[in-house]
């Protein structure tokens, strides 16, 4: 008995039988386009809801003073320098703060709780004491800037968590590829039958003609599910960010993403 083959098993299929499969599976893979397109659209329009909502939120919202500060983690080097300008104490050529006769009145205060912070953190070491040191070292100053850095971000706009939907785990990425295979298996089988069997009477060909089109459904819905996928990565790099309505001009927002991150070493070296 000959060994069959798949080109002998696609031959002889009937092009009804053909079309009964090819069609309803296009069908569906049309209506998941539809949902994924659906879905992007969604997407979007919550995104740009929630922009518009962080805008308005900041348009209304007082800035303190502090908070580019704040942003550069810059916090302590402010506080000092509004102290410097106030008179309340002196730095000396070896980085080393004092207080200055305004200083050491306990009831003389700088008006705002950054600089208040750090004026009692030097009135509580009680000689002259650097910025770095008070970094380290003064956990009651450390609470005080994590109080600071809690009210600076409490006032601005939380994102919502990204939604989590089905389809971006490891399974369904194995199920995409899955059904990737089967629908390359499809066009494979159905193009061999169409091309070994001619269609006899006027519903086979109907019929064969509608498996043509749907095969090349098929391969539209491909191209177009990964042209809809670049549109998301590109609409997720551009979208508007969290900080993106608060953070004022586009230089100033460089200037403050290009801030270098404190250190002790880095603190304890300038001041």
């Amino acid at each position: 008995m000959p060994r069959r083959t798949p080109r002998s098993y696609a031959r002889g299929v009937n092009p009804i039988a053909l079309a009964a499969v090819a069609l309803p599976v296009t069908v569906l893979l049309c209506g998941h386009l539809a949902l994924l397109a659906w879905r992007s659209r969604r997407r979007r329009q919550a995104d740009t809801e929630r922009h518009r909502a962080d805008r308005a939120h900041c348009d209304a919202l007082v800035l303190d003073p502090y908070d580019a500060a704040v942003f550069r983690a810059d916090e302590t080097g402010a506080a000092a320098a509004r102290l410097l300008l106030d008179g309340l104490v002196r730095i000396d050529r070896r980085g080393f703060v004092r207080l200055n006769d305004a200083g050491l009145d306990p009831h003389r205060r700088a008006g705002h709780p950054a600089p208040d912070a750090l004026l009692d953190a030097v009135r509580r070491e009680g000689a002259p004491v650097t910025l770095g040191w008070i970094l380290r070292q003064d956990m009651v100053y450390e609470e005080a800037r994590q109080a600071l850095w809690g009210d600076c971000h409490a006032r601005l706009p939380h994102p919502p968590e990204a939604p989590k939907h089905w389809g971006d785990g490891a399974g369904a990425a194995v199920l995409g590829c899955t059904g990737v295979a089967v629908m390359v298996a499809q066009w494979a089988f159905c193009g061999i039958a169409l091309t070994t069997t001619a269609p006899t009477g006027a519903g086979q060909v109907v019929a064969a003609t509608a498996v043509f089109l749907a095969l090349i459904a098929q391969l539209g819905w491909m191209c177009r599910v990964s042209a809809l996928r670049e549109r998301e990565q590109e609409w997720a790099r551009t979208r508007p960010g969290r900080w993106g309505p608060c953070a004022g001009a586009v230089p100033r927002r460089l200037r403050i993403r290009r801030s270098p991150r404190w250190t002790p070493r880095a603190s304890a070296g300038w001041v």
